[in-house]
């Protein structure tokens, strides 16, 4: 089995590149969806989240996102200490799912593969990529979130270049949903050639 990291900055449309994947039958773990899942139902990792960031985090069992956002956000280092203990909770559910699964090729959608390490535990790696005027008009129709809110997120991730020059292989969701598909079954094609493999 051949572990495949798909990252990509906000807006770039990592979910609808990992959509295709998984509806070509290549199982899709995606991390950031998880984490959040997590943070609400692993008791453990919730405890960890509000000694960080104080009981304020969670408005009874749901998380205060608003919150966490504003805080995180401000401040790198928060930031990057909850990225740290929120990875760990992910990092032992991606194993028990990935030990379930038997297909010859898997996708780990991770927004900070890099950032975290993960990419240590993948065979190849994807980036997505997109234009920033594209990128800031998804983000604003998905979020609702102003342009300041949307840099203030930004900031805090690493530039397009720096992941499409540390990936394998690169996507450009620049265009239509068919131009997209046909990206991805070309990505595939390369995989399989990549991992020498008749699948």
């Amino acid at each position: 089995m051949f572990i495949v990291g798909l990252t990509g900055g906000m807006g770039v449309g990592k979910s609808t590149v990992a959509n295709i994947f998984n509806e070509q039958g290549y199982p899709v773990y995606n991390s950031d969806s998880n984490a959040k899942i997590l943070m609400i139902q692993d008791c453990q990792l919730k405890s960890k989240i509000i000694d960080l960031l104080g009981p304020n985090a969670y408005i009874g069992d749901d998380l205060n996102r608003k919150f966490i956002a504003d805080q995180i956000f401000s401040n790198p280092e928060l930031l990057r200490k909850q990225n740290l203990i929120v990875h760990e909770a992910v990092k032992n559910d991606f194993a028990k799912w990935i030990s379930t699964q038997e297909s010859k090729i898997c996708i780990k959608e991770s927004a900070i593969l890099f950032e975290s390490g993960s990419y240590l535990g993948c065979d190849a790696t994807i980036a997505v990529i997109a234009s920033e005027k594209i990128r800031l008009k998804r983000i604003m129709q998905r979020d609702g979130w102003s342009l300041r809110e949307i840099n203030d997120r930004l900031k805090n991730q690493w530039s397009q270049e720096k992941i499409k020059n540390l990936t394998n292989f690169c996507i450009v969701n620049d265009a239509d949903l068919e131009n997209l598909k046909s990206q991805v079954q070309n990505t595939i094609e390369k995989l399989k050639t990549y991992f020498k493999l008749n699948v």
